[in-house]
């Protein structure tokens, strides 16, 4: 975990934009706007920024391969994170 905050990966970056432009109740794990339900919000929208692009790339086939293939590893990094982070809220709160 120390890791993810010392050295983040550019999903992780992507999330931490998103995160930080949300409003804050200031509440860790209660309410709309809580700390997790915000997190959570910042990967949906990391999710569909990176779908933004890559469709960019469908429509303009002539760009860089490379640039192509980061944005679908950065893309599936936020599923797994999104997954477990799904995995992670059902655990605290009982859910199997």
């Amino acid at each position: 975990m120390l890791e993810n905050l010392t050295n983040p990966t550019p999903a992780r970056n992507l999330i931490n934009k998103f995160y930080y432009q949300l409003p804050n109740n200031g509440s860790l794990n209660q309410g709309l706007m809580s700390c997790e339900r915000r997190y959570n919000e910042a990967i949906t929208c990391a999710i569909i920024c990176v779908d933004e692009i890559l469709n960019d790339y469908e429509e303009f086939p002539y760009k860089i391969q490379l640039g192509k293939d980061h944005w679908n590893e950065v893309k599936q990094e936020l599923i797994q994170i999104q997954y477990e982070q799904n995995k992670t809220n059902q655990d605290t709160n009982g859910i199997n």
